[in-house]
């Protein structure tokens, strides 16, 4: 790009936009940052008055972290340390989602670090210990532990599961994780809904443990039981809490005036494009108006998404509608509304959506299946088929 030229070096980003409003001006923005345009132009600033808002931009809500800082750090100085250090596993999905102990996961992480003192990595630290499989005196890794050793071999012979789990063919700890949480356990265990792997893993490693350092014996056999029985008594203690209170509603009059507003956004990602479609209901689920609009400069489906309910508010002020309860199948929006979280994409229009929702008696958000929005994703892809106006 360049210097600025000096009598542009105190421009400011309200110049670019047309009027007292806040929306761009396209051939200005072209004209100025030509390499830029698509980025400056798919923000979508408050058009109602929505205040500014510094956000950092390495992170999609917006917040400044340290371990965000340190990866933007990395990237700039050192980037080929950064491969290294990106996560390889999905943390969330195969350790901290499943459905066991507290425990097991923390034990779960720790052998995925390679965080627990199986032999190879004593050695390593220069530990002095006895470096071998107490089961069969081979060189023990946590690989060796938990598969390949054949005691580990006879318990997962015993595991009831459909199909046959061969130990021996798994090459690392996170691929037999994988398959061994794949595997589909047969009845009558009784803990269909809660993962038996994790419970196998843990009592391999406590039977491991006590062979060392008490002396005591467990054959495959009672591994396996124990593992089936603590996992059994585990889900029996587990307690469902109540659903936490919501906070109380705001008051509705007269549910006859209550309006359903339904709305919907398409997106084509090739051409950063947007059609927006959304359609009023009353109280007995006639459809009164329907409407729709494109837009161009869209960055992503969520963007298209908030712009169609933004659009739909703006079009219940306008239709002198009091109560009203909007209706979308983004659930990622409507957590972020009803939650005031924040995203980067997102800050201009969600700041919109809270300023218009004090224009009425009653407002409310709530998510929907995509199947019960058809009507108004047909609207949305329709607009977005035919000519597309100026960006929203």
């Amino acid at each position: 790009m360049g210097l600025a030229p000096e009598r542009s070096s105190e421009a400011k980003v309200a110049e670019l936009f047309r009027d007292t409003s806040t929306r761009w001006v396209t051939d200005k923005v072209e004209r100025l940052f030509p390499m830029l345009i698509g980025e400056i132009m798919t923000i979508k600033p408050s058009k109602w008055g929505g205040k500014d808002k510094r956000v950092w931009l390495n992170h999609k809500s917006g917040a400044h972290s340290t371990k965000t800082g340190y990866y933007a750090a990395l990237a700039m100085n050192k980037p080929d340390l950064l491969e290294p250090l990106q996560p390889a596993q999905e943390w969330l999905d195969d350790v901290w989602k499943i459905t066991t102990s507290l425990k097991i996961k923390l034990l779960s992480w720790k052998i995925k670090h390679g965080a627990i003192p199986v032999g190879d990595i004593l050695m390593a630290r220069h530990i002095k210990a006895n470096v071998k499989c107490i089961h069969c005196e081979d060189s023990e890794s946590i690989l060796h532990l938990f598969f390949h050793c054949p005691f580990a071999q006879k318990v997962w012979e015993l595991l009831p599961v459909v199909t046959g789990f061969d130990p021996m063919r798994i090459n690392s700890f996170n691929e037999g994780w994988k398959l061994a949480l794949k595997a589909t356990i047969l009845p009558p265990t009784g803990i269909n809904d809660c993962p038996l792997i994790p419970w196998v893993i843990s009592t391999i490693w406590t039977t491991r443990n006590f062979k060392i350092f008490q002396k005591r014996h467990f054959t495959a056999q009672e591994v396996m039981t124990k593992a089936i029985v603590d996992a059994k008594e585990w889900k029996a203690a587990q307690i469902i809490p109540p659903p936490l209170p919501q906070g109380p509603p705001k008051r509705i009059q007269d549910a006859a005036s209550v309006i359903l507003c339904c709305s919907d956004g398409a997106w084509n990602k090739d051409l950063n494009t947007a059609g927006m479609g959304w359609s009023f209901s009353d109280f007995r689920n006639e459809r009164f108006c329907s409407h729709s609009d494109s837009s161009m400069y869209v960055c992503s489906s969520l963007v298209a998404e908030g712009l169609a309910i933004r659009l739909a508010m703006e079009h219940a002020i306008a239709l002198q509608l009091r109560q009203v309860v909007f209706e979308s199948d983004s659930l990622q929006l409507v957590s972020a509304i009803v939650d005031r979280s924040s995203f980067n994409d997102l800050h201009g229009i969600l700041a919109d959506i809270y300023l218009l929702s004090k224009q009425f008696d009653s407002v409310s958000f709530r998510y929907v299946n995509r199947s019960s929005l058809c009507f108004e994703d047909n609207l949305a892809k329709q607009a977005l088929l035919g000519p597309v106006r100026n960006p929203c």
